[in-house]
C-alpha cells in the first residue's frame, strides 16, 4: 500500500512506522507542527517546510490563539498555510490507499476538515490521554465524536479505548490492540544488560502535570522514610516542579537522585535503569499504557502502576505481578503498596517470572508480525 502517516516527530511515532521499513509498503510522513523529521524516519517519504504564512504575522495573534482557539482557527487559514490545506493538497496528490494518524488533538484533527471535501481510507491509533482524558470535555467531545464516525480503523494500546471508542459512536473495524511503540528487541536487550545487577533501588516517572502526578508519589515516601534506609531513590524525567521538591527533600535528610525532564535521555539508558531497579512507579491521572510500564516489566523491576480507567488491568494482575494504584492522589495507598513489596523477597521472584512470560509477548517481531497482517488485511479490502 501507499501509506501516509501523519504524527508527532518523536521515538513511539519511528518506532511504531519503522515496522514496515524494507517491506513493500510505500511510507509517507506528515507533521502537522512541521516539525524536522525524526531521524530514525528519514528513510521515508517526508514532507517538511510546508508551513508557510500568507501575510507577515500580526500583532496579538499567539495571544488571540492561546485565549479564544476557536477565534483564532477560524481566521488562520487567511494568514497562514494551516495542516487541512495541505493535506488536501497532499492527499489528492499522492492517492494513498490508507490515511493513518497517530495520536488526536494535533495530528488528527486537522484531517476532518480535509474528510468534508474529500474521500479517503482513514486510521487511527489512539494513544495515552487521547480518547480517556478528552471524552468528557466538551470543547473536544465533538470533534473527537466525529472523527470516530469518519474513521475506517481503529488501532489501540489498550483495550479500555475501544469501550471509550465505541461508547462515543465507532462502528467500523477495531484493527488491534498494541503496544504504542511496536515490540521489543528481547535478544539484544539482554546481550546489552547481561552484567548489570540488581540493586536495592526504586526508580519513579518524573511526570508532575495535567496527567503525571509524580509529586504525590514522594509525599508517599515522606510516610514511610525510615523503611527506605537502604533503598536508592531515582526519579527520572522529573519536571521542574518535582526537581523543587527533591530539592527541599534532600535538605530535610534525602538523598534522592534525579535526571531532568529537559535533559534527554536514550531509552539504551532508560532500559539499564529499569534493569538495576527493583521497584519502578508510575502515577498518572489519565494515560494509556505506558512504554515505562512495559519497559519495567520486560528487565524484571516490579510495577507499581496507576490505573487510570482500568487501562494497566491489561498487563498487571494486582497483588502478583505488579501493584494498582487506584487513586493516583493518594499519597498513604501509594507509600502502603510500596511496603509491601520492600523485602519481600518472595514476591518480587514470582513476579519477575510472571512478567518474563509477558514479556515474550511484546518481543519485536512477534509483534511485528502482527502489525503486517493487519496491514495486509487492510489493503486486501481495496
Amino acid at each position: 500500500m501507499k501509506i501516509l502517516f501523519v504524527c508527532l516527530q518523536y521515538i513511539h511515532a519511528a518506532r511504531w512506522i519503522n515496522q514496515l521499513k524494507d517491506t513493500e509498503h510505500e511510507i509517507y510522513v506528515f507533521d502537522c507542527l512541521d516539525r524536522p523529521i525524526h531521524k530514525d524516519l528519514l528513510w521515508t517519504n517526508n514532507i517538511t517546510g510546508w508551513s508557510k504564512r500568507k501575510v507577515p504575522y500580526l500583532k496579538g495573534e499567539y495571544f488571540l490563539e492561546k485565549k479564544m482557539p476557536s477565534v483564532f482557527y477560524k481566521i488562520e487559514p487567511y494568514l497562514k498555510v494551516t495542516a487541512s490545506e495541505k493535506l488536501e493538497t497532499l492527499i489528492k496528490e499522492l492517492k494513498p490507499d490508507l490515511v493513518h494518524s497517530l495520536e488526536m488533538q494535533s495530528q488528527t484533527y486537522p484531517l476532518l476538515k480535509v474528510r468534508k471535501k474529500i474521500h479517503f481510507n482513514w486510521a487511527y491509533f489512539s494513544w495515552g490521554s487521547d480518547l480517556y482524558l478528552y471524552q468528557n470535555e466538551k470543547k473536544h467531545q465533538q470533534k473527537i465524536k466525529q472523527v470516530l464516525f469518519n474513521l475506517n480503523y481503529l488501532f489501540v494500546d489498550n483495550h479500555r479505548d475501544i469501550d471509550i471508542a465505541k461508547k462515543l459512536g465507532f462502528v467500523n473495524e477495531v484493527a488491534g490492540v498494541f503496544p504504542g511503540g511496536g515490540g521489543y528487541q528481547l535478544e539484544k536487550i539482554k546481550e546489552s544488560i547481561t552484567q548489570i545487577k540488581k540493586e536495592n533501588s526504586i526508580i519513579i516517572k518524573g511526570y508532575h502535570h495535567w496527567a503525571g502526578r509524580a509529586l504525590v508519589v514522594l509525599k508517599a515516601l515522606d510516610f514511610i522514610k525510615k523503611d527506605l534506609v537502604n533503598y536508592k531513590i531515582l526519579v527520572y524525567s522529573a519536571h521542574d516542579n518535582v526537581l523543587d521538591k527533591i530539592t527541599e527533600m534532600n535538605s530535610n535528610g534525602w538523598n534522592i537522585e534525579y535526571i531532568s525532564r529537559k535533559k534527554e535521555v536514550s531509552q539504551a539508558e532508560l532500559l539499564t535503569l529499569f534493569a538495576k531497579a527493583k521497584i519502578a512507579i508510575g502515577n498518572n491521572i489519565s494515560d494509556g499504557i505506558p512504554n515505562t510500564l512495559l519497559e519495567a516489566i520486560i528487565l524484571g523491576a516490579f510495577p507499581i502502576q496507576s490505573n487510570p480507567g482500568g487501562v494497566s488491568e491489561d498487563y498487571i494482575k494486582d497483588g502478583e505481578n505488579g501493584f494498582l494504584i487506584q487513586n493516583p492522589e493518594d499519597a498513604i495507598e501509594i507509600s502502603k503498596l510500596i511496603s509491601k513489596v520492600l523485602n519481600n523477597e518472595k514476591l518480587l521472584d514470582s513476579a519477575f517470572l510472571l512478567n518474563q512470560e509477558i514479556a515474550k509477548k511484546l518481543e519485536y517481531n512477534v509483534i511485528r508480525k502482527k502489525v503486517l497482517d493487519v496491514y495486509s488485511k487492510i489493503e486486501n479490502k481495496f
